[in-house]
């Protein structure tokens, strides 16, 4: 009940699954935008002359923290078994992405999967933003409206 006070909410369990929902929704779209940072990033690094480095902070930090949030609300939210499974699908495939970049990695062809692997995340995203907004939307049709 504090921690319902706290949120600015009234306390049901069902104010509180629309509000993750609703951020699910909010930090998938967050997550698209900081991979397309990512991939500026990445054609600085490569392409740009410049360091490599913002690249490699950018996705350790950022795109590990918030899948991990979605993965959080999506749960809180009871999004469904499917979405939770994405969710943590596309925290896998973030948490492979720099191993793909090491350069010790042997037979150096594997290496080529960083950007492949990127594609994979950057469709999981958007497919996350869409089934989201979905969920979002299909709840808010079923919802009675209010007086």
């Amino acid at each position: 009940m504090a921690a319902a006070a706290l949120l600015g909410v009234d306390g049901s369990s069902g104010a509180v699954q629309t509000m993750a929902r609703r951020a699910f929704v909010g930090l998938a779209w967050v997550f698209l935008l900081a991979v397309a940072i990512q991939f500026l990033l990445a054609g600085l690094g490569v392409l740009g002359g410049e360091s490599v480095e913002p690249h490699r902070q950018w996705g350790f930090i950022v795109l590990h923290l918030i899948p991990v949030l979605m993965l959080i609300a999506a749960i809180v939210g009871r999004m469904g078994r499917n979405l939770i499974a994405l969710t943590v699908g596309l925290f896998l495939l973030v948490f492979l992405q720099p191993l793909f970049a090491d350069a010790e990695l042997h037979p150096t062809w594997l290496r080529s999967l960083h950007v492949l692997n990127a594609l994979f995340i950057s469709a999981l995203g958007l497919h996350l933003v869409q089934r989201g907004t979905r969920v979002v939307s299909s709840a808010a049709g079923t919802a009675s409206p209010r007086e």
